[in-house]
């Protein structure tokens, strides 16, 4: 189980291309924020289904220029957020860093294939998954 987040850095028009690397820093900065948004909004749902917060983050940077479009692993939910989860479940390494794969038949569970922003689907498929954590 895990959750997807992607974020638009550059692409389809030239002013974002100009300042990519400022959207870059923002996103990267206030993405913890929005997470411990989520998961305060759905503490219910979390404590009800604690396996939830060992979901693993991946955050996808989309971007035309190469320095910013990236795919990073966050680790699980509760560690992602920081505090606000932790206390819920004990603190377990996890090491499950591959980068996801679609499904090979067709499902309604994948991110739709097509996008707006033009990037290397070639991402996932580096020697190093492409991913950091």
């Amino acid at each position: 189980m895990s959750l997807h987040v992607h974020c638009h850095i550059s692409g389809g028009h030239f002013l974002l291309d100009l300042c990519a690397h400022l959207r870059f820093f923002i996103f990267a900065k206030e993405l913890p924020l929005v997470l411990k948004a989520f998961a305060h909004g759905d503490w219910n749902l979390l404590n009800i289904y604690p396996k939830l917060q060992e979901a693993s983050v991946w955050v996808y940077f989309h971007s035309n220029i190469q320095e910013f479009n990236r795919v990073e692993c966050w680790g699980p939910l509760k560690e992602a957020v920081g505090p606000l989860l932790s206390t819920s479940i004990g603190e377990e390494e996890s090491s499950n860093w591959e980068v996801p794969k679609p499904c090979l038949e067709d499902c309604s569970c994948c991110f739709p294939p097509m996008s707006s922003i033009p990037w290397s689907h070639d991402l996932v498929n580096n020697e190093d998954g492409g991913a950091t954590h």
